[in-house]
């Protein structure tokens, strides 16, 4: 790897604690790098205890991710702070030890471990962590959450549960996906950021979008598309996205969780498509056939009807038709 990639990589990387900072400046240190790092707080620590704090940061262009632990504290995000420090973004909070709350003008939540809030971070808020901070958390760039979450800017925040350690076995929930892959890439300087932000947002979108609709509803609508669609050429992937009002991400999904792909799909479905044709129509020109049924071409529509079927047009014509 060129040594500017690897710069370019290590840049995404930050790590801050308080165990080297005098106690008179802790706090003040600690709202600095979260307004920096992360969101812009105001610290309280509770019990008046020292505060004790540390985070490992990562971040792309779109996204924001952190490890935090910290002793216990009271934070908020007030309407000051907001003006001060904005951040256009979607905050993911995921409880991984002991108990916290979220409190805002909507009401006031309890987090557990194993349980993942989801606010929007420029609505005032306050967080207490009577037995300390210890959570992961998420930051994404609100346009880019609309385009993943149907159009939703979390006017209320909502409530997801998770497995609380990244090494729990048996959980596959979008949330516990999530969740384990924010943990990863917190500590995965190789993994490209593209790449971080890509699977990030196909969970995110998983968690937001797909268990609100049904998954095999959305497989036979895209199927039916298809079959209403299959004499345009040009029809590609963002067309169905557009008409089943999913991402290019979750259509790839869609047929994924099917065991198939759009491309595999639409020529099946076209040669399906073509092969009733030519028993129904003995008399229609196999040239026809294949341009009414989407194929730019005959050499083309022949190489993909002997994939699927197993012989040639012409053999099928004339067995069906003998």
């Amino acid at each position: 790897m060129p040594d500017n990639t690897k710069a370019a990589q290590q840049q995404d990387f930050r790590s801050f604690t308080t165990a080297h900072i005098p106690h008179h400046e802790r706090v003040e240190f600690w709202e600095a790098h979260n307004a920096d790092a992360l969101i812009g707080l105001d610290i309280r620590p509770l019990h008046t205890q020292t505060l004790e704090a540390q985070q490992q940061n990562r971040e792309t262009s779109k996204i924001r991710a952190a490890k935090v632990l910290g002793s216990s504290q009271l934070v908020e995000r007030s309407t000051q702070m907001i003006r001060k420090h904005p951040t256009e973004a979607i905050a993911l909070f995921f409880c991984t030890q002991g108990d916290s709350f979220y409190s805002d003008a909507t009401g006031t939540h309890v987090l557990y471990p194993g349980q993942l809030l989801a606010c929007n971070a420029d609505s005032p808020f306050i967080r207490g962590f009577g037995l300390g901070v210890s959570e992961i958390v998420l930051t994404v760039n609100l346009e880019e959450f609309m385009q993943l979450s149907g159009g939703d800017a979390l006017s209320s925040p909502k409530k997801f549960t998770f497995a609380a350690s990244p090494d729990t076995a048996g959980h596959h929930s979008a949330a516990t996906r999530l969740a384990q892959l924010v943990d990863h890439a917190l500590h995965a300087p190789h993994e490209s950021a593209e790449t971080f932000e890509d699977e990030t947002f196909a969970w995110l979108e998983s968690l937001f979008q797909a268990e609100s609709q049904d998954a095999l509803g959305l497989f036979q609508q895209a199927q039916y598309f298809i079959d209403i669609n299959l004499h345009r050429p040009d029809l590609r992937r963002t067309d169905l996205a557009r008409l089943l009002h999913v991402s290019e991400r979750q259509v790839a999904r869609i047929f994924a969780a099917n065991d198939t792909s759009f491309s595999r799909e639409l020529v099946v479905r076209r040669v399906r498509s073509a092969q009733s044709l030519l028993i129904n129509e003995p008399n229609t020109p196999i040239a026809e056939i294949a341009q009414r049924c989407g194929f730019r071409s005959t050499a083309y529509f022949s190489r993909a009807f002997r994939s699927v079927i197993g012989r040639s047009p012409s053999d099928e014509r004339a067995q069906r038709n003998a």
